[in-house]
């Protein structure tokens, strides 16, 4: 069966106007997997491409910092699982596991449930022609959006990052030598990103890492105090046109099941189910 050929593993659900299904599912995953591979090549970390299954492992003990991105194994399929669950498990690490359209074996989630993961969430693999975006409107009262270009913001950036998931005080070191790998807010940055301020203060991030032909949306949050302002749709909207101007024609992201309404607004279509496991518990 051809590595891409979706039909039979899952329903499409919808077209993207001058994209092939092919095309756009690809994009969805090798997006993501360009993107979590750069966590395995910071300090102290290693990324493990075996060209049939890739993973990293990183210093931080938390979610989602160590996690298998693609799985597509044939043979010995059991002892590849066990090997990698074996590996993380020694660490004594928490890990997540995350399983595509195009993952083999077709039963991949129920062998990982039965080793004793849980199915925290399906996501929606999902992804929009970047020529039919809406306008954009101006920011709330109160609240600026800024790229982040410079140290400063930076920090505020990778601060906003430790506070959503969670990272340890004693981890942190580790997440903020990541910059290393990303270069934010330089020439040679791999990711672009935006940040909603509110009175000196960051509340709001999206990431846009451009790869594999589209331009992928990542790391969308808000903290409580600033929710229902709109802030999530236009930060990701900035991220969307500075993508087309650089001449970038698809976007793809995940979203949770919470956030596709925010999604479609901006022209974005289901493709596909994502399994996420886990080995505890996580808030995607």
């Amino acid at each position: 069966m051809p590595l891409f050929a979706y039909k039979g593993v899952y329903e499409i659900k919808a077209r993207i106007d001058g994209f092939s299904e092919d095309t756009v599912l690809r994009a969805i995953e090798h997006n993501l997997w360009e993107m979590w591979s750069c966590f395995g090549r910071g300090c102290d970390c290693a990324l493990h491409d075996e060209g049939d299954a890739l993973w990293i492992d990183t210093p931080i003990p938390t979610l989602p910092y160590n996690a298998v991105l693609k799985f597509s194994v044939t043979n010995n399929v059991d002892y590849r699982i066990d090997s990698i669950l074996d590996h993380y498990r020694q660490r004594r690490v928490a890990y997540l596991w995350m399983v595509h359209p195009s993952s083999i074996p077709s039963d991949l989630g129920e062998r990982l449930l039965e080793r004793g993961l849980e199915e925290v969430e399906v996501v929606s693999g999902m992804a929009a022609n970047l020529a039919n975006l809406p306008e954009p409107h101006s920011s709330p009262g109160g609240f600026e959006i800024h790229e982040v270009d410079n140290k400063t913001a930076t920090s505020y950036l990778l601060e906003f990052v430790a506070w959503r998931w969670h990272v340890p005080e004693e981890a942190k070191p580790h997440l903020y030598a990541f910059d290393q790998v990303f270069h934010i807010g330089t020439p040679s940055a791999k990711i672009r990103c935006w940040l909603a301020w509110h009175e000196g203060i960051p509340v709001s991030k999206v990431i846009l890492h451009c790869a594999a032909g589209a331009a992928g949306i990542h790391g969308v949050a808000t903290k409580p105090e600033a929710r229902g302002q709109g802030l999530a749709s236009l930060l990701t909207l900035e991220a969307l046109q500075a993508a087309r101007k650089d001449g970038y024609k698809l976007s793809v992201l995940h979203s949770t099941q919470m956030a596709q309404s925010l999604y479609k607004k901006l022209g974005f279509q289901h493709m596909a189910p994502y399994r996420i496991f886990a080995s505890e518990k996580i808030h995607l």
